[in-house]
């Protein structure tokens, strides 16, 4: 009897290995889900929406490694709520930002962005033609309050097109700014947050000068009667 049960020790063993497999946990689903979290912040500007595209397709990805590795891998809810709450955020900050932008120019104005105000190096003049077609035009402007000495309660400020430019230490061209003058009873706060500002766009051919130390000088202004 006792060499018996020596007999199915090994066995024993053998199965209880097999009941303890090692499975290691997803990273392409814990991604997925730390990209669904951060991938709320793409309601806030259309910038981040990459955020839950990212999110959508790791969860993809990580639910086809599952289905090919079951026995492997340890993470599938991760994945599931990853991939579910990135397709939301996805889908509604597209619908959400689609719908803000066909509604977001006042009635009388034009739309215009920075790239419309970049001067062509092919010509002579320092600032861009569409520039001078532009002055004294009804205008509507997006960009980001670039911070200065003053970050509350601004009625002038430089605004740029560039995220980069306004929050992490880039350096903009004379021809990538425009001064902003609010001349209505509502001032701005330096923020992150994308602006949308509507007023008469002013071109000042020799350049003007600016409190700004890191903006010196500006060719385009824009008197501000609409700001959000």
């Amino acid at each position: 009897m006792n060499s018996v049960a020596f007999q199915d020790q090994p066995a024993t063993r053998s199965h209880e290995s097999e009941q303890f497999q090692y499975r290691s946990v997803s990273k392409a689903a814990i991604s997925s889900l730390v990209f669904a979290v951060f991938g709320l912040t793409s309601f806030v500007s259309p910038i981040f929406v990459v955020l839950p595209a990212l999110g959508a397709g790791l969860g993809l990805v990580a639910l086809a490694n599952f289905k090919r590795f079951p026995d492997e891998l340890v993470g599938k809810l991760a994945a599931q709520i990853g991939l579910v709450v990135s397709v939301v955020c996805l889908l509604a900050s597209i619908a959400l930002h689609s719908y803000v932008y066909a509604t977001e120019v006042p009635e009388g104005y034009q739309r215009i962005n920075f790239g419309l105000l970049r001067n062509n190096p092919k010509t002579a003049l320092p600032f861009a033609e569409n520039a001078k077609k532009l002055d004294g035009k009804k205008v509507f402007l997006k960009g980001y309050v670039r911070p200065g000495a003053k970050k509350t309660k601004l009625k002038n400020f430089i605004m740029v097109g560039d995220f980069g430019d306004c929050c992490f230490g880039g350096s903009p061209k004379i021809t990538e700014v425009v001064a902003v003058d609010i001349k209505i009873d509502k001032t701005v706060n330096y923020s992150y947050a994308l602006r949308r500002i509507a007023g008469t766009f002013k071109l000042n051919p020799n350049s003007r000068r600016t409190n700004e130390k890191d903006v010196p000088q500006v060719f385009y202004e824009l008197h501000a009667d609409h700001v959000n």
